[in-house]
């Protein structure tokens, strides 16, 4: 598959198949993900896959923390439907971003570093959800799990900052493209414009 067609037929998947995805595609994934390009090459991307019962358990304190979130009031957005996609998921990668502190002040000259990292991470994710359709999986992006930052650290026994979680599996739809803007439409040109 060509790079252009992967990018053009990615879609965030949201149902998937209960088939479990060999770990030998997964590895391909991963190593897609350490290929991306990073800010003075701190590659400050870390991962962990989770499958079967530690992938339940992470399920596990996503619901609680989301419903303690309800229980106060406070809104949870979409959380209850991605966790629905998280479970019907045979794996999810967790990641993290090994330079980061939960706790840090993102201000300042912090802001540098924990932007230049983000975008390091996003440039991960991004080789990675590229390389699951050109493997014939499905995946999803997920932030949501930020809602059981704290939960989730303990669980898997981590200091670092999460970034995000990737679900990933045979999906069991085929979702049409989102509507998207024009590049045109965003796009300004300066100096020797067409």
């Amino acid at each position: 598959m060509e790079v252009l067609e992967a990018i053009a037929s990615r879609r965030s998947i949201r149902k998937f198949l209960s088939t479990p995805v060999p770990h030998l595609l997964l590895e391909k994934i991963l190593e897609a993900g350490t290929l991306a390009p990073s800010g003075k090459n701190a590659q400050p991307w870390d991962f962990t896959v989770l499958e079967g019962p530690a992938k339940e358990r992470l399920l596990m304190v996503l619901e609680q923390a989301v419903a303690g979130f309800s229980e106060q009031g406070r809104p949870t957005g979409s959380a209850p439907y991605t966790i629905e996609s998280l479970r019907q998921a045979p794996a999810c990668i967790v990641v993290y971003n090994w330079r980061g502190n939960p706790q840090a002040d993102h201000n300042g000259l912090h802001r540098y570093g924990f932007l230049v990292d983000v975008q390091s991470i996003g440039a991960a994710i991004q080789n990675m959800l590229l390389a699951a359709v050109e493997l014939g999986l499905g995946s999803l992006w997920i932030c949501d799990v930020l809602y059981a930052e704290r939960e989730i650290a303990i669980l898997l026994n981590r200091k670092e900052e999460l970034v995000a979680v990737i679900a990933i599996g045979y999906a069991a739809e085929e979702p049409l493209a989102r509507p998207r803007k024009s590049w045109r439409e965003m796009t300004k040109w300066e100096g020797n414009a067409w």
